[in-house]
């Protein structure tokens, strides 16, 4: 196995390619674990899977190869029309984790995508801290290149503006919650100036956590309202208060404040005002009103 130093790559808005790439094709790692893209399946029958940012792993045929042929897949129990659907039907592409038991590829996550542009950067896991004080947010945010067991490159924002899915060009604080949650962000994309410039997004299809506190949140903070006004997620409190809303509307915020092992906390408002602090348990999405403006 070689041993890799990952170097983070400072590159211009208008590079075409990834240059960590070139240094890394080919790398031997363990199949055990490893990140694939799914290639081609027919649901649960036959499929082809392709090592995650071009590198071999042995497969089942005894090959040593890039590209791996399984006769079967295996998803979680917990897994149903998001893997049907979403997972195995490819509408985008598909990332998985997993290992080989025999001829039959064992899926342990599986990850998609918005639609099948085609991308151009290496994939990555973010980490990072769920929230903060004051912006940047979050903090303690680090990359690591999917099926590398080297030292991940500290970055100190995501930027999702140049993202293929509009889902998070339009609300960034999507992929803020992924990052938080213990999947991690899966993404493609490069590092600009210290800024990890988001191209491609996987969405989390298996398996689902017990809770989803972020839509919990949201539904809990505003619901639609009866003035027809859409609820705005801020990283921070303080842009929560200072955002200008259209003329003759109002600004309905929620902001996510803090977690701990069993709740996240959150606070919500309307334009300069605070109005609810509450928690969402991670176990039942149960509500806790903390504090009341």
């Amino acid at each position: 196995m070689f041993r890799i130093a990952l170097v983070a790559t400072f590159l211009s808005a208008c590079a075409l390619t990834d240059p960590e790439d070139t240094s890394e094709d080919g790398a031997a790692i363990e199949s055990a674990n490893a990140w694939y893209t799914l290639a081609s399946t027919s649901g649960l029958g036959p499929a082809t899977l392709v090592v995650a940012n071009g590198y071999k792993v042995h497969c089942p045929d005894g090959q040593f190869s890039t590209t791996c042929h399984v006769t079967a897949l295996t998803v979680p129990a917990t897994c149903g029309f998001e893997c049907t659907d979403g997972l195995l039907g490819l509408q985008g592409d598909s990332l998985v984790r997993g290992t080989f038991s025999g001829t039959t590829f064992v899926i342990a996550e599986g990850f998609d995508t918005f639609s099948r542009a085609a991308g151009q950067y290496s994939s990555y896991r973010i980490t990072g801290a769920p929230s903060c004080a004051q912006a940047p947010c979050p903090t303690g945010l680090v990359a690591q290149k999917l099926n590398i067991k080297t030292q991940p490159t500290a970055v100190q924002s995501v930027d999702f503006s140049h993202a293929i899915d509009p889902n998070y060009v339009l609300d960034p604080t999507r992929g803020d919650d992924q990052i938080a949650s213990p999947s991690g962000l899966l993404v493609t994309g490069h590092v600009v100036s210290h800024v990890f410039r988001a191209e491609r997004v996987f969405r989390l299809e298996t398996s689902h956590p017990a809770c989803d506190v972020q839509l919990v949140a949201r539904a809990h903070a505003y619901g639609g309202g009866d003035d027809g006004e859409e609820l705005r997620q801020f990283r921070t409190e303080h842009e929560a208060e200072w955002f200008v809303p259209p003329v003759d509307t109002q600004n309905h915020w929620l902001v996510r404040t803090g977690e701990s092992p069993t709740s996240v906390t959150f606070t919500s408002g309307t334009n300069d005002l605070w109005a609810v602090q509450f928690a969402v348990a991670k176990s039942d999405c149960a509500i806790t009103t903390l504090a009341e403006h």
